[in-house]
C-alpha cells in the first residue's frame, strides 16, 4: 500500500447559530493515501461540504474547527495561520466546487486566471507559464487549448468551464484535490467523460482525491472506498465494491435502493422516509432513529463505531458482518 498523504482525527466543524450549536461536522476520521480516491457521501446537509472546507482551513464565522486533527503528511494543518494557509492552498491541496460560474472570474481571461494561479507559488516566465496552462487544458480535454487561453468563461459551456476548474487545480501538481460534487451541474454525458477523465489524471499524476457526492452511483465509478456521511458523521466506510455489494448500515441501504436503477418501469422510486434531524441540539439517541427499519431499544442510544477488518459501521444493529 502507498505512503498516507492524509490523516483525518476528530474532526468536528460546529456554527454558533443564534438558536445553539449546530454541529456540522461531528468527530469524523479517515486516512487517505498516496494516490488514493475516496468518495464522501450523503445527502445535503450531512456534512460533506463542511468535512472538505475544513481540511483546508475554508470555514468562515460563524463556523469554527472546535477539535481534531488534520495532517498532511505529518504537517499539522489545523492552527496553521492564514498565511501558511496559503502555501498549501493550490499548491498541496487544490479544490474543484460544484459550480464553475461561481468560481471562475468572469472579467478575467482562462490563461489569466490560470498564470495567476501559478504566480501565487512560483516565479515564471510568461512563456514557460503559458506552455504549462496550455499542457493542462489538453490533458482535461479541451481543445485549440493555446487559442482558448485568451478566452473568457462565459465563451465556454458549463462542461468546459468545470474541465478549466479542473486544470487550474491540477496547474501546482498538488498531492491532493478535493472534488465538491464537480459533476452535479452537467448533464450524464459530460459527466462520464469528466469521471473518466478524472480517473485517468489521478492516476498520471498520482493526485489523490476526495470525490463528495450525494450520488453513489457516481462516486463509486471513481472512489476505491467510501465513507458514508450522515448528520455530520461517518456512519460506515470501507472498499467501495464491498459496501456497494453488501451495505451494513440501513441509511446506506436507504440510499442504494432510491437510485434510479434499481426501481422497476411505472413504479415510483424509493425513498428513504422522512428527512435528517436537525444538528443543533441533537439528542442522546441514533440520529437515523426516526426514518430507520430496524430500530430497536438501543438505538436510544447513539452507537459507537464497530471494526470488522476493512469495514467500519456505526450502527447497534448492522445488516451482516462480524463486528466488534
Amino acid at each position: 500500500m502507498s505512503p498516507v498523504l492524509l490523516e483525518v482525527e476528530g474532526l468536528s466543524t460546529h456554527f454558533m447559530t443564534r438558536n445553539g450549536v449546530l454541529k456540522a461536522v461531528n468527530d469524523v476520521s479517515f486516512t487517505l493515501h498516496e494516490g488514493e480516491i475516496i468518495g464522501l457521501v450523503g445527502e445535503s446537509g450531512s456534512g460533506k461540504s463542511v468535512t472538505g472546507f475544513s481540511i483546508l482551513g475554508l470555514v468562515d464565522p460563524p463556523g469554527k474547527i472546535v477539535a481534531g486533527s488534520v495532517r498532511l503528511q505529518g504537517r499539522e494543518l489545523i492552527g496553521m495561520t492564514d498565511a501558511e494557509l496559503r502555501t498549501v492552498r493550490g499548491r498541496e491541496i487544490s479544490m474543484v466546487f460544484q459550480d464553475p460560474s461561481t468560481t471562475l472570474n468572469p472579467v478575467l481571461s482562462i490563461g489569466t486566471q490560470m498564470r495567476l494561479a501559478l504566480a501565487a507559488h512560483e516565479t515564471t516566465s510568461r512563456q514557460a507559464a503559458d506552455a504549462r496552462c496550455i499542457d493542462v487544458l489538453n490533458k482535461v480535454g479541451i481543445p485549440d487549448a493555446a487559442r482558448r487561453l485568451d478566452y473568457f468563461p462565459h465563451q465556454f459551456s458549463g462542461g468546459m468551464r468545470q474541465r478549466v476548474a479542473i486544470a487550474i487545480a491540477l496547474l501546482n501538481h498538488p498531492k491532493l484535490i478535493i472534488c465538491d460534487e464537480p459533476t452535479t451541474a452537467l448533464d450524464v454525458s459530460i459527466q462520464a467523460q469528466i469521471l473518466l477523465q478524472m480517473k485517468t489524471l489521478a492516476q498520471d499524476f498520482g493526485t489523490a482525491m476526495i470525490w463528495i457526492s450525494h450520488d453513489l452511483s457516481t462516486v463509486s465509478s471513481v472512489a476505491s472506498q467510501l465513507l458514508v456521511m450522515y448528520a455530520g458523521r461517518i456512519i460506515e466506510s470501507g472498499p467501495a465494491r464491498d459496501l456497494l455489494r453488501v451495505p451494513d448500515h440501513p441509511y446506506t441501504q436507504g440510499l442504494l435502493n432510491s437510485l434510479p436503477e434499481h426501481a422497476r418501469p411505472g413504479q415510483p422510486l424509493v425513498q428513504i422516509p422522512g428527512q435528517m434531524p436537525s444538528l443543533i441540539n441533537l439528542g442522546a439517541e441514533c440520529a437515523f432513529l426516526s426514518r430507520c427499519t430496524k430500530s430497536g431499544p438501543l438505538c436510544q442510544s447513539s452507537p459507537a463505531l464497530r471494526s470488522d477488518g476493512s469495514r467500519r459501521v456505526r450502527c447497534h444493529h448492522p445488516v451482516a458482518g462480524d463486528w466488534q
